[in-house]
C-alpha cells in the first residue's frame, strides 16, 4: 500500500481550503480508507484548532526541528482519521524548515491510502515544497474574480513543476446571484470542476463543535458534496443522494443554479 498524495491548495485566503481538507479527509476515512491529514501551514496552522487538538505534546513543527518523533505527532480524529497538526507557537515558526517535509512523507506513505496536505495560501516556500511532494493537486477557490486570479497563478506554478491537477473545488457558492459561472471557471483555468460546495451555515456551526461538518451535520448540502467527491476519489459507487431538508432550504435561497446531486457539465 502506497498513499495517493494530494496537495490541497488555494491562491487566495478565505476560500475555505482547510475546511475542505478536513472534511474530505474525514469523509475518506468514513469510507474505511486509511487517511492522513498534514497541516503544512507553518505560519498559521488551523487544522488542530478546528478539530480540538489544541494541547498537543508534539506537532509537525516539532518533528521538522527534530524535537519530537513523528509517531508522537500523529493524532486520532473522527472516523479513525489521522492528523499531524501544526504548532501555533511563534518560536516553532521561527525555527522550522519546510524542506524536511519530504522526510515525513517517506515515513508515512506506505501506511496510508490517502495523504491530504493542507498547503498554506498562495505561492511561498512551503507551498512549493508541498506541491513538489504531491501526486495530484486539488485547488479550492470561490466563484469570484479575485479567487480566479489567484487560481490562475497557482495553476501556472503547479504546471511549471509538472504537477497533475485532480481538479477544482468551487466553495462558498450561492452567495450572490451574479457569481462566476462554472463554465467560465473551467474555460479560464482549463481544469475540471470536481464539486460545487454551497455556502452553508452548518460549516461555521461545526467549527464551534470542533468537528468536521460531514460528521456533525451529515445531511447538510456541504456534506453531500464532499461525500460525493470522496466516494469518487475512493473508487466507491454510491446511489444518488436524496434531497435533505437542509438542501431544500439552501436551494430555496440559491435558486436552481447549482445542483448538489449532479455536477455541472
Amino acid at each position: 500500500m502506497t498513499a495517493k498524495i494530494y496537495a490541497i491548495v488555494s491562491g487566495k485566503g478565505g476560500t475555505g481550503s482547510t475546511t475542505a481538507t478536513i472534511n474530505l479527509g474525514a469523509s475518506l476515512a468514513g469510507f474505511a480508507k486509511k487517511t492522513l491529514i498534514i497541516d503544512s501551514d507553518i505560519g498559521m496552522p488551523n487544522v488542530g484548532l478546528m478539530l480540538g487538538i489544541e494541547t498537543t505534546k508534539a506537532t509537525l513543527h516539532d518533528v521538522l526541528t527534530g524535537v519530537d518523533s513523528l509517531k508522537d505527532a500523529i493524532y486520532d480524529g473522527p472516523n479513525n482519521l489521522k492528523i499531524i497538526p501544526g504548532s501555533i507557537s511563534l518560536q516553532s515558526f521561527l525555527h522550522v524548515d519546510s524542506d524536511n517535509l519530504d522526510d515525513i512523507i517517506e515515513q508515512v506513505k506506505e501506511k496510508y491510502e490517502f495523504i491530504l496536505i493542507d498547503a498554506p495560501t498562495g505561492i511561498n516556500k512551503t507551498s512549493l515544497s508541498v506541491l513538489s511532494l504531491a501526486d495530484e493537486v486539488i485547488q479550492v477557490m470561490n466563484p469570484d474574480i479575485a479567487s480566479l486570479a489567484g487560481a490562475m497563478k497557482m495553476k501556472a506554478v503547479s504546471e511549471s513543476m509538472h504537477k497533475q491537477f485532480k481538479g477544482i473545488i468551487v466553495n462558498k457558492t450561492g452567495v450572490i446571484a451574479n457569481e462566476m459561472s462554472g463554465d467560465r471557471i473551467e474555460n479560464t483555468l482549463g481544469l475540471k470542476i470536481l464539486e460545487f460546495l454551497p455556502e452553508d451555515v452548518n460549516v461555521k456551526n461545526s467549527v464551534v463543535f470542533k468537528a468536521p461538518i460531514v460528521v456533525k451535520y451529515p445531511g447538510s448540502p456541504f456534506s453531500v458534496g464532499i461525500n460525493k467527491l470522496s466516494a469518487e476519489m475512493a473508487g466507491i459507487k454510491v446511489p444518488a443522494v436524496e434531497t435533505f431538508v437542509e438542501e431544500k432550504k439552501s436551494k430555496s435561497k440559491m435558486g436552481n443554479r447549482f445542483s448538489l446531486s449532479k455536477k455541472k457539465k
